[in-house]
C-alpha cells in the first residue's frame, strides 16, 4: 500500500525511527522531472507528497502545483 504524507507527518515519522530514504525520480506530463522521497515500513511505502525538483524549475513546479493525482500515479508506477 502507498501512503501519502504531508511534510509535517513525514518529518515526524523520520524523527521517530531512522529510515532509509528512497528517492524516486519521476517525469510529469508537463515535462518537469523531480524526485519524490519515501521509505518502506514493512510492505507499505510512505512518501512525501511534495515533488523536489531542480532549483531552476521550482517556480514552474509551484505555479502548476504539480497535480497531486499525477504525482501519486507516478509513485505507484
Amino acid at each position: 500500500m502507498e501512503v501519502r504524507l504531508n511534510p509535517v507527518e513525514f518529518a515526524k515519522s523520520m524523527m521517530k525511527k531512522k529510515k532509509q530514504l528512497i528517492p524516486i525520480p519521476i517525469v510529469l506530463d508537463n515535462g518537469i522531472a523531480g524526485i519524490v522521497y519515501g521509505y518502506y515500513e514493512g510492505e507499505d511505502f510512505y512518501y512525501l507528497d511534495r515533488l523536489d525538483g531542480d532549483v531552476s524549475k521550482k517556480r514552474r513546479i509551484k505555479k502548476n502545483e504539480c497535480n497531486g493525482i499525477e504525482t501519486r500515479n507516478s509513485v505507484k508506477d
